[in-house]
């Protein structure tokens, strides 16, 4: 026995010696072990062999001390956490760490399951199978969800693959077959088609997108779509992706629908610019030939088809101890000629200093907050505004009472160009005083937490007849106003079980209407399932209700319940409706979800959406079915499939019409 430790001790310092990059002691046992320490050693019965986190076993072990490599054959299993593998022969260098694998199966990683007749280890991120099937699914060893077999593929770990002469399975029967596959995040670039994706668009039919990606070099690619519209039109598109260095990186996306005798497009850039937190930027450009392409396109979210106009800007800020500069250029494009009279800001610049000490002595800070803009529009005059607004705060505290006292002055200056050019200057004072507390009550696992808060704010009464209004910010409104707030916050064992925030204001200015409107916020939550949540909003002037918001819910670990109700009294609203809904836990897999909202105005159900949704891991899935009912009577409805493969995308296909009520 003592001579078979000797040698094994001595095996081990020649390992050590050939693997540097091994961390900690080699240990290998098995019931006899034999053999020239210099050149070769075998093992064999229950041979384990130990080092770092790994552990391998088999039924026997060649090692040869020349070429630093270790053969185990037989029942050969390799744990290295996540990955565990079984194999009939292993073959593994210490000292390049390479490892083949023969008649292989079992897990790379939670989210790679492989099954091949050759498996290779080429870093402990990527390997290389011959002959095999791969999957993301837990069940890889009996009829996985879906796989992929291919005479070739590179796995990298927990991100991507890459077959050729593929075939897609779904539960071990093959239903698609590739020269190529991969899935989204590729080790090495490669120009190709990409997977086919297919669709249904009301009015245009069945449809189908081929992808051809191209390699532009180390920092650029770019994705060429084309659209086949069975019934009607066809479409294009180009996306390109660009990394101008580690800090600056952007896409310009153009995509064209030809349909009938009319064709529609959009463009879209986007650059951002994250040199540091202190230093950053970006630009956002829109445009679309007009809202005829949404509707060309399938889409129907309703923002979407009822926007006015689309957004372009650039915008950069630079930040220091005690200053931020901001520079926003701003451009609106009408889809409706709605925007002609709006006003685009070119440019927008702001300078803030922030809080600067006067004196160490003295708690007295000095701010100054500067803007510059130039409005332009379409119709109508066009001019520059410039503000300029330095201001003094004192900051006291009296016990646990934080007190802040700030005044400042308001200049603006504008520059309008009509007929002629007229300028036009404008100085208000103004002072703010907030007073703000916090104070802890507890009793036994009970405790309550009372922010008060109470805030005076004064703004010149001066005749802004003058002023032009551009962007809603212009007219300074009169005020001597004081407001006053307090939010409460009830604590059981260091759970927050309950929370009421109530606040209002007086304006001493306004003779017919000084109060301004209550604002009540509460919220109950007695347990981790149930929730109570109530919404006010008060005229603070006739009592009168203007709006109120009540939200409940309702979760378990198979069923959860909300419901909410909204009204309105506001005559501009007129909204009064009520919504539920309920979702059902099926199976671990399996999840039916139901929502519904019904119209007091109308008197009918406006909505009601139901869904079925899968989740198996590696792939997800939902059926739903939504519509809507319109004033008239008639139901816009959309039927929708969406899939998602892990690490190959998503897939989605809809269905839409619209159907006249048939009661119920």
């Amino acid at each position: 026995m003592k001579k078979v430790i000797a040698i094994v001790f001595l095996i081990l310092v020649q390992i050590n010696s050939a693997a540097a990059q091994i961390q900690g002691p080699i240990t290998l046992t098995a019931r006899k072990i034999e053999g020239n320490i210099k050149t070769e050693i075998k093992a064999e019965g229950n041979v384990t062999l130990q080092f770092d986190n790994t552990t391998i076993k088999g039924d026997a072990l060649t090692y040869n001390n020349v070429t630093k490599t270790a053969t185990l054959t037989g029942n050969v299993f390799i744990e290295q956490p996540p990955l565990k593998l079984w194999c009939s022969e292993l073959k593994y260098n210490f000292q390049s760490q390479k490892a083949e694998l023969y008649q292989v199966k079992g897990a790379l990683s939670p989210t790679d399951f492989i099954q091949a007749e050759k498996l290779i280890r080429i870093s402990d991120k990527v390997w290389l199978a011959y002959n095999g099937t791969y999957t993301p699914c837990c069940c890889c060893c009996d009829r996985p969800d879906w796989s992929i077999e291919a005479k070739t593929f590179k796995i990298k770990i927990g991100e991507s693959f890459k077959g050729k002469w593929v075939t897609f399975d779904i539960l071990s029967v093959p239903v698609i077959i590739s020269p190529a596959i991969s899935g989204p995040i590729i080790e090495n670039r490669t120009s190709g088609f990409l997977v086919p994706k297919f669709g249904y668009i009301k009015d245009q039919g069945l449809t189908i997108k081929q992808p051809f990606y191209i390699v532009l070099g180390r920092s650029a690619d770019l994705t060429l779509t084309y659209e086949k519209r069975f019934r009607n039109g066809h479409g294009e598109s180009a996306k390109l992706r660009y990394v101008l260095s580690s800090y600056s990186k952007g896409n310009l996306y153009y995509s064209r629908i030809d349909s009938g005798k009319e064709t529609n497009w959009q463009l879209d850039f986007k650059h951002s610019y994250l040199k540091s937190d202190y230093s950053y930027g970006n630009i956002k450009v829109n445009i679309v030939s007009s809202r005829n392409f949404f509707t060309e396109n399938g889409t129907t979210d309703v923002e979407t088809l009822t926007q006015q106009y689309t957004k372009s800007d650039i915008t950069y800020s630079r930040l220091w101890n005690h200053a931020i500069l901001n520079i926003n250029l701003v451009y609106l494009d009408s889809l409706d000629n709605s925007t002609d009279s709006i006003f685009q800001k070119l440019p927008e610049i702001n300078f803030y200093l922030m809080d600067t000490p006067l004196s160490k002595k003295l708690p007295i800070t000095f701010s100054m907050d500067s803007d510059f803009t130039y409005f332009y529009r379409k119709v109508g005059f066009r001019g520059s505004r410039f503000n300029l607004e330095p201001s003094l705060r004192y900051t006291l505290f009296t016990g646990n009472i934080k007190n802040s006292f700030k005044i400042s002055n308001q200049i603006s200056y504008y520059s309008i160009t009509g007929n002629g050019t007229e300028n036009i200057y404008r100085s208000l004072w103004k002072y703010e005083e907030r007073h703000f507390s916090n104070f802890r009550l507890s009793s036994g696992n009970l405790t309550v937490s009372l922010n008060p808060e109470l805030s005076l704010n004064y703004v010149q009464n001066k005749d802004q007849n003058n002023i032009p209004d551009f962007d809603g910010t212009d007219i300074v409104e009169k005020e001597k106003k004081i407001t006053a707030s307090i939010a409460t916050y009830f604590y059981k064992n260091g759970n927050q079980i309950g929370k009421l925030t109530i606040k209002n204001g007086y304006n001493f200015y306004l003779k017919t209407k000084p109060w301004e409107t209550w604002d009540i916020d509460a919220e109950i939550t007695p347990t981790q399932q149930l929730t109570f949540q109530e919404h006010l909003e008060i005229d603070g002037n006739t009592r009168d209700i203007n709006k109120t918001n009540s939200y409940i819910s309702f979760k378990s670990q198979k069923f959860s319940f909300w419901t909410n109700y909204y009204r309105s009294f506001i005559p501009e609203e007129k909204n009064n409706y009520i919504r539920w809904g309920a979702t059902f836990h099926i199976n671990p897999y399996l999840t039916f979800s139901y929502a519904q909202r019904y119209d007091f105005n109308y008197n009918f159900d406006r909505e009601r959406q139901y869904a079925l949704m899968i989740n198996r891991n590696c792939w997800k899935g939902s059926i739903a079915y939504h519509w809507i009912k319109s004033f008239d009577g008639t139901i816009n409805y959309q039927i929708m499939l969406r899939i998602d493969l892990l690490k190959l995308g998503g897939y989605q296909y809809k269905y839409e019409g619209i159907a006249e009520e048939k009661g119920g």
